[in-house]
């Protein structure tokens, strides 16, 4: 017993580190990493839509910024009111009159030479990279670039400027400054990205909740599983909602009520075996070990076994059936003609003995029933009449339809059941108190309850000893556990 004890729990053991991820963990991970992905998408598409909106701002500003110049050198000078007459006055006067702001910067160059620049402190001073400037000096057409430096990239656009009479040559500089811009966008991104996470793992914890919630008959079906043995079959999962799961657990329950009905009924049929044919084969081996060489002695031997032989017979027939009862296919159901099925069972059960057989009434209807199955529980309690009736007794065969309700019956005018035996008499291997010549298997009774069982229906008895006895299939007209 303490192997048996240390076996299970080792095998116990190592099914738990057999198990790995739980369902609930991959379900939760496989989530997550959905709306992880999702999320960095949202986040990528995002940064990539306000990186896109701050080049188009910097952008337009700088064609805005050039319309303006235009707009300017194509007036007289706001000073002396006429025209420019020179390259530098033009370049000086527009950089006087229009002020930068912080993310921009303007200068002009004259020959090739950085000369003004607008006010202000920018952050990269643009006019003082000799390269750059020497790179804007030889433009001759309107121009744009973007240039990186330590403060950031920045957009500039170089404006060629000549006036006519005078041979210098000019250009004027407009740069933007990206890095404000860039700042804004990447302070959205990371406030967006501060936020996913936290979002992330709220739905991480509330996700892991949610999912044992909905996961909880899926473990209880588990460990229900786990603590089912063959002599503890009668445990069942609550089933609370109405989803998939919850339709899991229902379906599991059903399959653990066949599956103890299976178990109960194989106990019982080993049960009954055990018990009912122990006694035959006890009474065959002695009488088989005393049988002498007398002819006589030995024909009375076999006559006795042969006798024995055939009540095993019928005792495993009986049980066989028994067992098959149990089962879901035990019954065929087919529209049935219930007359026909009265008069066609008298007609057999007259062959069982002469008695005064009769047919009380018969039922003018249609149901659906195993009509096979009827016919054998009738013709059994006509088997059971018999055996509690003498000669010239009187049997009767019925049935009538009232109330949706189909009753078949067998009334006879024999000894009678005392009321304490009306229930007793069905169980397996039960006979009446006052049964002292009659002879069975005990189980006739017991195979007409489950037929009426399986047909969601019951048997009667009304009886009183020395009156008789009435035995009434009481079934539903339209339904049985066959239908259902």
């Amino acid at each position: 017993m303490m192997m048996t004890t240390v076996m299970t729990t080792t095998a116990t053991t190592m099914t738990e580190h057999r198990r790995g991820v739980t369902a609930r963990t991959r379900i939760l991970a496989w989530i997550l990493l959905l709306v992880t992905i999702a999320i960095v998408a949202i986040v990528a598409v995002t940064g990539r839509s306000l990186f896109s909106r701050a080049d188009a701002q910097v952008a337009a500003e700088l064609s805005h910024e050039a319309d303006k110049f235009r707009a300017f050198a194509s007036k007289p000078d706001p000073r002396t009111g006429t025209e420019f007459f020179a390259v530098r006055e033009v370049l000086t006067s527009h950089l006087q009159h229009n002020l930068a702001e912080d993310s921009e910067m303007f200068f002009s160059i004259i020959d090739g030479v950085a000369d003004r620049r607008s006010g202000g402190d920018p952050t990269v001073r643009l006019d003082q990279d000799s390269a750059f400037v020497r790179t804007a000096a030889a433009v001759t057409t309107p121009t744009t670039g973007t240039l990186t430096t330590d403060a950031g990239p920045v957009k500039y656009a170089v404006i060629p400027v000549s006036v006519e009479g005078d041979p210098a040559t000019g250009q004027l500089v407009i740069a933007e400054f990206l890095a404000p811009e860039y700042d804004e966008a990447w302070s959205t991104i990371w406030i967006m990205s501060i936020v996913a996470i936290v979002s992330l793992l709220l739905a991480g914890v509330t996700g892991w909740f949610i999912a044992g919630r909905v996961l909880a008959p899926i473990r209880d079906v588990r460990t229900t599983a786990a603590r089912i043995t063959e002599t503890d079959l009668g445990r069942r999962i609550d089933v609370v909602g109405n989803d998939d799961v919850a339709q899991l657990a229902v379906t599991f329950n059903g399959m653990l009520d066949r599956l103890e009905t299976a178990f109960t009924g194989q106990r019982r049929f080993l049960d009954d075996a055990g018990h009912e044919l122990r006694t035959p084969i006890t009474v065959i081996r002695g009488h088989l070990d005393v049988m002498s060489d007398d002819p006589d002695d030995r024909e009375q031997t076999m006559h006795l076994v042969n006798d024995e032989l055939e009540r095993m017979s019928r005792l495993v027939d009986d049980l066989i059936m028994l067992a098959r009862s149990e089962r879901p296919d035990f019954l065929m159901v087919a529209r049935t003609d219930l007359t026909d099925l009265v008069i066609e069972t008298f007609a057999k059960a007259t062959a069982l003995a002469d008695r005064r057989w009769s047919i009380a009434e018969t039922p003018e209807a249609f149901a659906i029933v195993d009509e096979q199955r009827l016919t054998q529980a009738l013709l059994q309690l006509a088997t059971n009449a018999v055996a509690h009736t003498d000669d010239g007794d009187a049997i009767a065969l019925g049935g009538r339809v009232a109330d949706d309700r189909l009753q078949l019956w067998v009334s006879d005018t024999g000894d009678g059941i005392a009321e304490g035996d009306h229930e007793r008499i069905f169980q397996r291997f039960a006979r009446g108190s006052a049964e002292t010549r009659r002879h069975g298997t005990g189980l006739g009774l017991a195979i007409v309850a489950r037929i009426a069982e399986a047909h969601s229906g019951h048997v009667r008895i009304d009886s009183a000893p020395g009156d008789g006895a009435t035995f009434t299939l009481d079934l539903p007209l339209t339904s049985s556990k066959e239908q259902q």
